[in-house]
């Protein structure tokens, strides 16, 4: 089993939860707290716990373009895993661009204390630009200094307001993989679609509910994965 990672950037993240932070006070320090709910642990189109649930707990604080924060998770059910991550991140807006860079700490505790799961450092990379002021197009980059490989993703994502705190966002998916999650073989990994509806229910607070199907590519099926499907809920709260 490959060592798992956080199944999307905290960026990526930040960005589809934090959209109706306009609606609140501008403030040059600010921050969020945030937990969630996934049905599988399922990144780079792998389910790291083979089909059991994970809980998350993070926070950030912003101030300009830079943030520092942490994320937690834990394996649910038969599963004792559990895993820490520490992060930096610098993402200024240049024009219509949407570069950001960000460094994380990665730290694993496997249910198996016979696995061996070292600690990792991960630089993470990217770019957005809105094509529609409705449909962005997204670059995503990782790597890992413990593979010593990187994983890419090229997205679609389109969002639409359905009431004046209510937004769906939906996003479409092709990521590759340079030796980051499989040392055997580069290349197309696999391909992803998801949906996620967020709430803006309080001043302070948004809810939000997605759900994802991948299609393995020949990178996971050559790890004996196939296609998945999973859903998650969660809460964010910020000041």
């Amino acid at each position: 089993m490959p060592t798992p990672r956080r199944p999307y950037p905290q960026h990526y993240l930040c960005l589809a939860l934090l959209l109706p932070a306009a609606l609140s006070e501008a403030n040059p320090l600010h921050g969020s707290l945030q937990t969630q709910w996934h049905s599988r642990y399922v990144s780079e189109g792998r389910d790291n716990l083979d089909g059991h649930s994970l809980h998350s707990l993070g926070g950030d604080l912003t101030k300009d373009h830079g943030a520092l924060g942490v994320w937690q998770a834990w394996g649910a059910g038969s599963s004792d895993y559990r895993e820490n991550n520490l992060f930096a991140e610098y993402a200024p807006g240049i024009g219509r661009w949407e570069p950001y860079l960000n460094v994380t700490y990665l730290q694993f505790h496997a249910d198996d204390p016979a696995v061996d799961t070292p600690d990792d450092v991960e630089a993470g990379f990217g770019i957005a630009t809105h094509l529609q002021p409705w449909l962005a197009l997204r670059a995503d980059g990782t790597w890992s200094k413990q593979a010593d490989g990187a994983f890419y993703a090229l997205s679609l994502v389109g969002e639409q307001q359905l009431w004046a705190t209510g937004i769906a966002q939906l996003r479409l998916t092709q990521a590759y993989d340079h030796g980051y999650a499989s040392e055997d073989y580069d290349g197309p990994n696999h391909r992803e679609v998801g949906v996620m509806l967020t709430w803006h229910c309080h001043r302070s607070v948004n809810l939000w509910a997605g759900w994802q199907h991948s299609w393995a590519g020949e990178d996971v099926r050559r790890d004996g994965g196939s296609d998945l499907s999973w859903g998650q809920v969660g809460v964010m709260g910020y000041f």
